[in-house]
Parts: structure tokens; C-alpha cells; sequence
């Protein structure tokens, strides 16, 4: 059987969280050349466009915390006399939810700026970025995360 090297997972989830900014960021560049070419999608309205963005801001005040929590709750249930490899490999599941959830209210920020071609919605697309730099792992983060032993951080780190 091929053993998994703890590094190789590490890079893994760097590949998956630049994926994921990069995505998002390609995403908002795809609609603000859209809003700039076309204008919006459908709503017209002020208040139809009000009403979104209030909306958005609502999501993002509830999506930020549970991007947060639920992993940190999966995290924190990772047994410590496990491999370094299957906590890492837990680890990664859950950075990937975290991902996911920044991901998706990304992806609906860029969606109600592509409807309403409101750009005071991009300043929501800040935070969300913001929070993706805020929760970008590490090895030190993840070591801290993971409360590994000194034997356990030497395997993870960069040379």
C-alpha cells in the first residue's frame, strides 16, 4: 500500500484554498466585465435591488460564522492519538467545508452584483476575499489547529 507523506496533504490543501480564492476571483472579474458590457441582468428596480442587497448582507452575516464553526467543530473532534496522516486527512475535509461555504457566498455576492450592477455590492465581495486571506491555512495554523506535538510539526513544515 502507498503511504500518503504528511507534506503532500499540506500541499493539497494550499492547491484546493488557491483554487478556491482564485476561482472566486476570476468569478467576480467574469461579472464585472458582464455588468460593464451589458448592465444588469434583471433587476431594475431600486428597491427590487435594495432588497437583494440587504439579503446578501443578511447571508453573508450568517454563512461567515458557520464557514467558521463548523469546521472548527469538526477540527476539534480529531482524536490527537491518531497518524499525522489521518488528522490531516480530517483536517483537510473540514478546510475544505470552510472553503465551500466562503466559496458559495462568494458566488452569490458575484451574482446579486451581476443582477443589480450595484457596485457597492463588490465592497461585499471585500469581505468575503477578506475572509478567504484571513482563513488561508498554513503549516503553522494547521499545527496550531491540530495541537500536533513537536515531532508532528517537524514533519509538516517547510524546509
Amino acid at each position: 500500500m502507498l503511504e500518503i507523506k504528511p507534506r503532500k496533504i499540506i500541499r493539497n490543501i494550499s492547491f484546493l484554498y488557491w483554487v478556491n480564492l482564485l476561482g472566486l476571483v476570476t468569478f467576480i472579474v467574469i461579472t464585472s466585465f458582464y455588468v460593464s458590457n451589458v448592465g444588469e441582468v434583471i433587476i431594475s428596480d431600486p428597491h427590487h435591488g435594495y432588497i437583494l442587497k440587504t439579503v446578501l448582507i443578511f447571508l453573508l452575516i450568517v454563512i461567515a460564522p458557520v464557514s467558521y464553526l463548523v469546521p472548527q467543530n469538526k477540527i476539534k473532534k480529531i482524536a490527537k492519538d491518531q497518524k499525522l496522516v489521518i488528522k490531516l486527512a480530517a483536517y483537510q475535509s473540514a478546510i475544505l467545508i470552510r472553503f465551500i461555504f466562503m466559496s458559495m457566498a462568494g458566488i452569490l455576492v458575484a451574482m446579486g452584483f451581476m443582477l443589480t450592477a450595484n457596485t457597492n455590492i463588490i465592497f461585499l465581495q471585500a469581505v468575503v476575499i477578506l475572509f478567504f486571506l484571513i482563513y488561508k491555512p498554513s503549516p503553522f495554523k494547521i499545527a496550531s489547529d491540530l495541537e500536533l506535538e513537536e515531532k508532528e510539526r517537524k514533519q509538516i513544515m517547510p524546509e
